[in-house]
């Protein structure tokens, strides 16, 4: 009776050790907000998916004009930005889902996508 005992304390303990970290796993998981996805690469979509909230995405952003861009940037840790393209009218910078859900939601930014240069040594 002892060793029954035992077995269900061990068993009921590692349920609810995995429950929880189902539980935790599913709230931190990043969703994309309909209302962004059409200026969203596929590309970012997946990574963000398959991301967290606090998941950092290195991704290229294409405004209207640059001043859109500086507009953008204003709104914008300055650590996040890495470099603007004053030509192109655009940046690149890394960013959270969120930062990369609120810029979407702004007038001045045409597309998100994400960042697949590879650099080569």
């Amino acid at each position: 009776m002892n060793k029954l005992r035992k077995y269900v304390l061990i068993m009921s303990a590692i349920s609810l050790l995995v429950f929880s970290g189902f539980i935790l796993w599913s709230v931190t998981r990043a969703s994309v907000p309909e209302d962004v996805k059409h200026k969203l690469g596929s590309d970012l979509i997946e990574r963000i998916q398959a991301g967290t909230l606090a998941t950092i995405h290195d991704s290229i952003v294409a405004c209207r004009s640059i001043d859109d861009a500086y507009t953008v940037i204003d709104t914008l840790p300055d650590e996040s930005v890495e470099q603007v393209w004053e030509l192109l009218g655009g940046f690149h910078a890394f960013l959270t889902p969120e930062e990369i859900f609120r810029i979407a939601r702004m007038d001045e930014v045409v597309r998100i996508d994400y960042n697949a240069v590879i650099t080569i040594f």
